[in-house]
């Protein structure tokens, strides 16, 4: 009921999704709607929302300052400030529980791995609401608080980007929000966020950064604001060369960077793919650092961060193409491989044995190494195609910074 807009963008959004009807047998695809809303696209579905600017560099300068938003558990808190349950679950018994898990994971530290659970326990109950064999099944419940959000979340970024003269939306997506604005207008900011928090009775956690490189809405680098820390705190970042840090007035400071997506690299879950670390390091680098590609990867000569690792299921299987002493050779492999990409070597080829499909793992001319017991060698001996790595860094980097690698890109 406190759902309401003053853009006609967003109250057509609001009227699509108040006429939406939704098989629950087949909701993929059911609902699809793009508001263009200055300068971002924001494309709309059931599972949420996801807008961004076009790739580039955001940074905070000539008076202006990024902030961004998230709300605070915002599928779980959703369900319990507004009373919703699964229908055939008491309400009561339910928000109350659902609401302890919440509790009990605010008591303890983000990077304490018991935070962890707790939040996979209150994500997952509302993930199981749309799983068939799951006893919380309820799909009327799980729109309700999917399609409530992304209009919750949009009504913040139009008070915002209305309210507050200057505002440059830059991304929104499923549980938060990130805006340029001018410094000035800082408390201004505030003052909406929490009147927006006493009409949803949600929570937002604010912070601010000095710069975003977006790739898209899934994958860019942040950079908080440099912070004031302890020697001894300092010390032991810069025992990571990957952290910023500098040292002012015999002050030392540190500024926390979020990579997301395929720019993500340090501290990754056993679920996230560790593919050819060595590419999002170099990306990392030349943006924070300056560092040119090439310079980084003569000076980064870790073997594993070339590695990728693949697996199969079923009736596939890896098959090592190879040509010795001028005969063809082939060797089925394990399900499992970690392989680098080499100058000389071998083309791993993904088989299946129901009907004979071939995939190649690298398409082209590329060849592979098969790395999965692990040689410590002189690194010429590995024979790495550095070729393979800066290409795909600089598709990265011309994606982002297309007029610095116009001239550069067509000399490869």
């Amino acid at each position: 009921s406190y759902i309401s807009f003053k853009r006609p963008e967003f109250q057509n959004l609001h009227k699509a999704f108040q006429h939406l009807t939704v098989d629950p047998e087949n909701t993929k695809g059911a609902f699809k709607h793009t508001v263009s809303y200055r300068g971002v696209n924001t494309d709309y579905a059931l599972g949420g929302l996801h807008g961004a600017r076009k790739s580039g560099i955001y940074e905070a300068k000539d008076g202006m300052i990024i902030m961004t938003s998230d709300v605070t558990s915002f599928y779980p808190n959703l369900a319990i400030r507004n009373k919703w349950a699964p229908a055939h679950i008491p309400k009561e018994a339910f928000c109350e529980q659902y609401e302890w898990f919440f509790n009990e994971r605010r008591k303890i530290p983000k990077k304490d791995p018991k935070n962890y659970v707790y939040k996979i326990i209150l994500n997952a109950t509302y993930g199981l609401s749309n799983e068939k064999d799951s006893f919380l099944y309820d799909p009327e419940f799980t729109m309700r608080i999917t399609i409530n959000g992304q209009l919750s979340l949009t009504m913040l970024y139009e008070m915002l980007a209305e309210g507050i003269p200057g505002a440059i939306p830059l991304m929104q997506n499923t549980d938060g929000l990130e805006m340029m604005i001018p410094e000035q207008y800082k408390d201004k900011y505030l003052e909406i966020c929490a009147e927006w928090e006493q009409l949803t009775s949600l929570e937002l956690e604010h912070d601010q950064y000095q710069k975003m490189i977006i790739g898209d809405v899934n994958n860019y680098i942040a950079v908080n604001l440099f912070k004031e820390v302890t020697e001894e705190v300092y010390t032991k970042l810069a025992s990571n060369p990957h952290n910023l840090l500098k040292v002012e007035d015999g002050k030392y400071y540190h500024a926390p960077v979020k990579c997301k997506g395929r720019f993500e690299f340090e501290n990754l879950p056993l679920h996230k793919n560790k593919s050819h670390l060595i590419e999002r390091k170099a990306i990392y680098h030349y943006f924070l650092n300056g560092t040119e590609p090439e310079a980084y990867l003569k000076n980064n000569r870790d073997i594993l961060d070339y590695c990728a690792g693949v697996k199969i299921k079923g009736n596939w299987e890896f098959v090592e193409h190879s040509i010795v002493n001028g005969e063809a050779g082939y060797t089925a492999l394990q399900k499992t491989l970690r392989y680098y990409i080499s100058n000389k070597g071998s083309k791993i080829i993904k088989t299946n044995q129901s009907d004979g499909r071939e995939i190649q793992l690298e398409t082209g001319r590329w060849m592979q190494t098969v790395f999965n017991k692990i040689e410590k060698k002189e690194w010429e001996e590995y024979d790495v195609n550095d070729q393979y790595y800066l290409e795909n860094i600089r598709k990265e980097l011309k994606n982002i910074v297309p007029h610095l690698f116009e001239t550069q890109l067509k000399l490869f």
